[in-house]
C-alpha cells in the first residue's frame, strides 16, 4: 500500500504525495516506455497489454500511472519534463472517449460495440479527466478537446479521486475539530479548503 505523507510546518514547502519507494521496479526509464506503448496510435485510447486490443478502462490504469511516472522523473531532476502535459497523447485519449466509447444512451463503453457498465463508465471518466487536466495545485493546465461542457472535474491519478475530496479527507484526520467548526459556515467547500490550506501554510502537491 502506498504511504500519504502530510506536512504543515511553517514556511516550509509542504506536499501531499504518495511515496513509492519500491517505485516502478527501479527502472521508470522501462516503465515509462512499456505504459507510453500501450496508447494506440491509431485508437488513441490505451490496451492493457501487447497484442490486446483497446479498452476504454485502460484510459484510467495506463494513462493514470503516467502522472505517477512525471513525479518520479521530476523528482530524479529530468529536465527534459514537460511543464503543460502529461507523457502521453491526450488530445487522442480524449478523441477515443469522446468519440468511441459514449453510448448513445448514456453511460461509457469497453468499445464499439460493447455494452454499456458501470465499471466502464467509471475508469473511462476518470482516464478523460487525466487526460484534460495537467499539474497540481500550484500549477495546473486545461486541455479540452470539444465544447467546454466536456470538461470534467480533476482526479488525481494515484487515488482516482477529486482534488477537493482528497483535501477534505486528509483534513478531517488531521485536525477533525477545525474542520468541524469551519463547515458550520454558509461557505463552499472549495472556499473552505483553500482558507484551511492557507492556514496552515500548506501547499498540495499531487
Amino acid at each position: 500500500m502506498p504511504k500519504v505523507y502530510v506536512c504543515a510546518k511553517k514556511e516550509s514547502k509542504c506536499t501531499l504525495l504518495t511515496e513509492h519507494t519500491e517505485g516502478f521496479g527501479g527502472d521508470t526509464v522501462l516503465d515509462y516506455r512499456w505504459v507510453v506503448s500501450r496508447q494506440m496510435r491509431f485508437e488513441g485510447g490505451f490496451q492493457g497489454r501487447c497484442n490486446k486490443l483497446v479498452d476504454g478502462c485502460y484510459s484510467f490504469w495506463q494513462a493514470g500511472l503516467l502522472p505517477l511516472l512525471h513525479r518520479a522523473f521530476c523528482k530524479e531532476g529530468s529536465s527534459a519534463l514537460s511543464e503543460q502535459r502529461w507523457m502521453f497523447e491526450q488530445q487522442a485519449l480524449q478523441e477515443y472517449i469522446l468519440l468511441c466509447c459514449q453510448n448513445p444512451s448514456g453511460g461509457l463503453v469497453d468499445k464499439p460495440g460493447k455494452a454499456r457498465d458501470f465499471y466502464h463508465t467509471c475508469y473511462c471518466l476518470s482516464g478523460l479527466s487525466i487526460a484534460q487536466h495537467f499539474g497540481n495545485l500550484l500549477s495546473h493546465h486545461e486541455l479540452i478537446l470539444g465544447k467546454e461542457d466536456n470538461r470534467l472535474v480533476r482526479r488525481l491519478g494515484s487515488f482516482n479521486m477529486c482534488v477537493e475530496f482528497l483535501v477534505t479527507s486528509i483534513i478531517v484526520q488531521l485536525c477533525p475539530s477545525v474542520y468541524r467548526i469551519k463547515t458550520s459556515t454558509s461557505n463552499s467547500k472549495l472556499t473552505i479548503h483553500v482558507f484551511l490550506i492557507k492556514k496552515f501554510k500548506c501547499s498540495v502537491q499531487f
